[in-house]
């Protein structure tokens, strides 16, 4: 799964720079990882990037970041239990997505993997659809998290994936609040858009997170996604993490 949401090779630099100069720290390092790229070969192959994760919040190295060639392409942001989202409206009816429903899963989640294609966070894959069914066909088999469909009329209108607190440990270190849930996927159907089937389906999922007293939901969306950005805000998450990449690997400067 995860060689469609990037390129099939990443190296990660853990920036770790602190006190009055943390921008000329973070500028120095990254100038000690472009030239240690360039001794490793295939660096410069298009599928490679280079990945930095920064605060969102912490401007002192925007600037550094993008003197060396980085690019904001993905965000990790996040919603605090309790916070207030405007009130549903489509009328759409939810349910459980069962093993019977992975036509309609499948179709739905290749909708949003072929839409963030376009600006970057997706690369694609020419087995995408095959590597997606299979790991639905999983999901919609296993117990625990939440596999929702949204009809309307009868259609799929858009689909939800969110894991809860036990199937979350893999990101919950990035946030010092716990539990911790991951919302994987939303997608809404192109008809559907702006009817507040996505509002619906997210405002469904919190319900039952703060039932659960869940602290805080964590998900990824796309920087340049001109629809996630303003559409997860207005549900009340923030930005805390921003991925920085420069693609390929050898582009950093």
């Amino acid at each position: 799964m995860e060689i469609l949401w990037g390129a099939a090779v990443r190296y990660v630099l853990s920036a770790q720079v602190g006190g009055a100069c943390a921008a000329e720290g973070l500028d120095r390092l990254l100038g000690r990882w472009r030239a240690h790229l360039r001794s490793v070969s295939g660096t410069a192959d298009a599928d490679t990037a280079a990945l930095v994760t920064w605060p969102s919040r912490d401007i002192s190295g925007v600037r550094a970041l993008l003197g060396h060639g980085m690019q904001p392409l993905t965000v990790i942001a996040a919603r605090l239990a309790h916070r207030a989202v405007p009130p549903s409206r489509s009328g759409a009816k939810i349910r459980p997505a069962g093993p019977g429903d992975i036509a309609e899963v499948l179709a739905l989640h290749m909708t949003e993997y072929h839409y963030d294609v376009h600006f970057g966070g997706a690369v694609h894959r020419p087995r995408a659809s095959a590597v997606l069914r299979a790991e639905m066909e999983r999901a919609l088999r296993s117990p625990g998290g939440w596999r929702w469909l949204a009809e309307v009329d009868g259609r799929p209108a858009g689909l939800l994936l969110a894991e809860p607190p036990e199937g979350a440990g893999w990101v919950a270190p990035l946030t010092g609040l716990a539990p911790a849930a991951y919302l994987s996927c939303l997608s809404v159907a192109p008809a559907q858009r702006d009817r507040g089937v996505g509002g619906d389906l997210v405002t469904r999922l919190h319900a039952e997170l703060d039932r659960r007293a869940v602290a805080v939901t964590l998900l990824h969306h796309g920087q340049l996604n001109p629809l996630s950005t303003p559409f997860w805000y207005r549900m009340g998450y923030r930005p805390l993490w921003t991925i920085w990449e420069a693609r390929p690997a050898g582009a950093l400067r």
